[in-house]
């Protein structure tokens, strides 16, 4: 930035100025007729400036300040570039000088200059300076000072100044002695030290509590002009060197943006929380050493654990799994297959497992990557028991006729098709009997189809008594029932055959209306490792059947 001296009605300070107004500026210095007030002031071994705080310029500087501020001439320290090499903690400062300037005050401070790369340190005394359009501008005079100060302590102070840390020094009593930059940016005007907390009472204990100690920290909510916010506190009993009376020296750190960070973080954790015990499934989440973070309750509840989920936390899961594996059908392959998920970290969704107590879970497992880094896994537990008795009961009466609770027809034709593929590859035998009721329209059609009902289900029971656990009797429509025979010749396939035959015969149904017998006709084959087909076989059993219904019925007849 350089001066701009084309204007006439620049609102400046220029020194170019009537020597008149340039001596009456500078505290009404008298001036003779004879004599140029700024010679005058080039004379003065002190150091006198004028500096427009809000332009950031230079506007006038006797001899003896010219050289303090290092320049070569007047003219290169009014054309010099301020803001380019003011730091923000002495923008700060400037900025809160000129309200206390406009009110009329001075203000005294020690600033230190380094002309040469010599550091002088003066006793600057600045005050307000009108221009002539009104604006505040400041006077400075450089008056030796009676401070020395050695280079390490020059430092300290100038770390002081430009430290982000507001720092404020209070007397025994808590009145404001001396605030550095930021604090004076951060608190207009004078205050006190219970002023600056929120909680006025704390802060009177806290006076109480350095009497007894020497120094402490908190986290406290501060008044930062007529605002609150979060700072690290740090206090520290002092002696003032000047009065060697006790001061109070406060530091403070803005942490404001953390403690919102921490609060949201926390209303989120409790929001998890909330969700994760409405959930009706187990959940385990392992930090990547397999050490708890977060457990419900219905994972305490799955695998019997009476402590409340938040003692599991921190707890080595390795033990746990090896201290509840006897809960499993397979406690050794529950262990195993944990190790495995983990080695692999591929997720998981379907793990079946059967329990000892003959209750069922499903497990899901999750890795969890943050920036391809591992850092743990989740476990899902969801007890399926009931799940796996519905699928059960939906896939028993899909394959079951409902009268008589025998297999149906789907399960026949499954069946049959696993035994002849048997048969044909590994050379073994089994036989296969088609029933039927004799004259069965007869019955429903003279006693009702619920009596003939009562028939289909004592041939039913009469098969379930009289066949091997092996057999497989089936309804395979009407009055129609088919028997597979795994493992069984053609021999002893027609001798079962007339032995149910003779117990079905001899077989009483208690009617309403009186009681009554039937017979069945039935026909007996074998599968055989040329059949094309399962109906191949089917066919040649009820070829055999009908052959007993011509024969007579109630009779046995075979084809093989």
């Amino acid at each position: 930035m350089t001066r701009d001296d084309s204007s006439p009605t620049a609102d400046t300070l220029d020194h170019r100025q009537g020597p008149s107004d340039i001596a009456t500026s500078f505290h009404n210095v008298p001036q003779a007729a004879t004599h140029d007030p700024t010679a005058l002031l080039d004379r003065l071994q002190t150091p006198i400036w004028i500096f427009d705080i809000e332009q950031e310029r230079m506007h006038y500087a006797n001899a003896a300040a010219v050289r303090l501020w290092g320049a070569e001439t007047p003219q290169a320290l009014y054309a010099r570039d301020f803001s380019s090499t003011m730091s923000e903690a002495t923008r700060r400062r400037l900025a809160d000088y000129l309200p206390r300037l406009a009110r009329g005050e001075t203000i005294d401070e020690h600033w230190s200059f380094y002309p040469g790369g010599q550091a002088i340190s003066l006793h600057c005394r600045c005050s307000r300076y009108l221009t002539n359009k009104g604006r505040t501008g400041m006077l400075v005079e450089g008056l030796e000072s009676d401070i020395s100060l050695d280079a390490s302590s020059l430092r300290a102070l100038e770390a002081v100044r430009h430290t982000p840390m507001m720092v404020s020094v209070f007397d025994g009593q808590g009145r404001q002695l001396v605030r550095n930059p930021a604090a004076l940016a951060a608190r207009r005007g004078q205050t006190s030290f219970a002023a600056c907390f929120s909680d006025r009472n704390a802060a009177e204990g806290l006076l109480q509590r350095l009497e007894g100690e020497p120094r402490t920290s908190l986290e406290a909510i501060m008044r930062v002009d007529d605002r609150e916010r979060w700072h690290h506190v740090d206090l520290c009993r002092a002696t003032d060197p000047k009065t060697g009376l006790p001061m109070i020296v406060m530091g403070e750190l803005d942490i404001t943006p953390r403690k919102t960070l921490e609060t949201a973080q926390l209303v989120s954790k409790r929001q998890l929380e909330v969700v994760i015990e409405g959930l009706d499934v187990g959940l385990l989440l392992e930090d990547e050493r397999r050490r708890v973070i977060v457990a419900n309750q219905a994972f305490c509840d799955l695998f019997g654990i009476e402590a409340p989920p938040e003692q599991l936390v921190g707890m080595d899961c390795r033990e746990a799994a090896e201290s509840t594996k006897a809960h499993f059908m397979e406690p050794e392959g529950f262990v195993a297959r944990i190790e495995e998920l983990i080695v692999a970290r591929q997720k998981q969704t379907r793990d079946l497992l059967a329990m000892a107590n003959g209750r069922f879970l499903e497990r899901a497992y999750t890795p969890l990557f943050v920036a391809d880094q591992y850092h743990g896994h989740l476990w899902v537990y969801r007890d399926i028991t009931r799940q796996r008795h519905q699928e059960a009961d939906w896939a028993r009466k899909a394959s079951t006729d409902p009268l008589t609770g025998l297999a149906n027809r789907r399960s026949f034709d499954d069946a049959a098709r696993r035994v002849a593929r048997s048969v044909k590859d590994d050379d073994s035998q089994a036989a296969l009997l088609m029933i039927d009721i004799d004259r069965f329209k007869v019955i429903n059609d003279t006693l009702g189809h619920a009596e003939g009902d009562k028939g289909l289900r004592l041939l039913a029971d009469t098969l379930r008594h009289h066949l091997r656990q092996s057999d497989l009797p089936c309804r395979t429509g009407g009055e129609e029932f088919m028997v597979i025979m795994p493992g069984m010749s053609a021999e002893e396939a027609w001798a079962v055959a007339w032995r149910l035959l003779r117990q079905i015969a001899e077989a009483t149904i208690e009617a309403e209306t009186l009681p009554f017998h039937f017979t069945v006709s039935i026909g007996a084959t074998c599968f055989l490792p040329g059949d094309a087909s399962v109906e191949t076989v089917t066919r040649r059993a009820d070829a055999a059947m009908y052959q007993a219904k011509r024969e007579g019925r109630n009779r046995v007849a075979v084809r093989w």
